[in-house]
């Protein structure tokens, strides 16, 4: 246990060292989480507003449920389109040259087809599990927590399957999941680091805007002035945790897929690194 632990947080120090020395790689996710957040007060609150009305109206309860769709997909496509992007510029920077995010960005319009696809895809499935979720009660919270996980797991590689190998999105996920059967250890592991250390990130800075709301209701001029700084360092903690996440997760992916799909380690990884929690079929 304490191995992987270890070869997890190698693999994610490494991922994060590549963002650092290419920091033009770590504004693709921004930009795709900006966009989500964007489509999202767009459409998806006039559409919660919508639901929220009187439901003898069927008009409106249709209207809000279009809405929320419509919203969904293009979050997901934002989101999906700039890690294409992302996984691209990465890859350069792995290769030993400076990320072109141009160029990395002209790879994501040419796979505009299965981004489309892919993004149907992942919303249907994230639909299926909130129905599981909100229809079996404990039962279909366990359901589709586990099922999320080893969704998120075996679709993990379709992002530079699609970036490198140009197929359609459901080839994408298959070619995903066979490289997951093939080298399960890796993912997990670094996976699991990355996602808890932006997870802490994220959870501290929720922490301390919920402490400077606190604060900002109090009344008081001095629980105000702090309760404003809490809560715009929250702010700032929570975006760095989601930005980090994105970007390393995507550095991670790449040499990972190079690596299982090609038995070669990339950049700063080694290939005894990146074979260390390795499990093969």
């Amino acid at each position: 246990m304490f191995d992987r632990m270890k070869s997890g947080w190698q693999l994610t120090k490494k991922s994060w060292g590549v963002v650092r020395s290419h920091p033009g790689i770590a504004r693709l996710p921004v930009y795709g989480g900006l966009l989500a957040l964007l489509v999202a007060v767009v459409l998806g609150a006039p559409g919660a507003v919508l639901l929220g009305a009187d439901e003898s109206s069927p008009g409106a309860t249709i209207g809000g449920v279009v809405l929320i769709a419509i919203g969904s997909y293009l979050a997901s496509f934002c989101v999906i389109y700039f890690n294409v992007a992302l996984a691209a510029a990465a890859n350069q920077a792995l290769m030993g040259e400076e990320p072109d995010i141009r160029a990395a960005r002209r790879v994501a319009r040419g796979r505009i087809g299965t981004i489309a696809a892919w993004a149907v895809i992942s919303v249907a499935v994230s639909l299926l599990l909130s129905v599981i979720r909100d229809k079996a009660g404990f039962l279909g919270d366990l359901v589709a927590g586990i099922g999320g996980a080893i969704w998120s797991l075996v679709t993990f590689l379709v992002i530079p399957v699609v970036a490198f190998e140009g197929v359609g999105p459901v080839t994408a996920m298959k070619r995903s999941a066979t490289l997951f059967r093939e080298r399960w250890g890796q993912q997990v592991t670094g996976n699991i680091a990355i996602g808890g250390i932006s997870g802490l990130i994220v959870l501290l800075g929720v922490l301390l805007g919920a402490g400077g709301i606190f604060l900002l209701v109090s009344g008081s001029t001095a629980g105000e002035i702090g309760g404003g700084v809490l809560l715009l360092i929250g702010l700032a903690l929570a975006i760095a945790g989601a930005v980090f996440g994105g970007a390393v997760r995507g550095v991670f992916g790449v040499a990972l897929y190079h690596y299982v799909a090609e038995d070669q380690a990339l950049g700063p990884f080694t290939t005894a690194e990146l074979a260390s929690t390795a499990r093969t079929r």
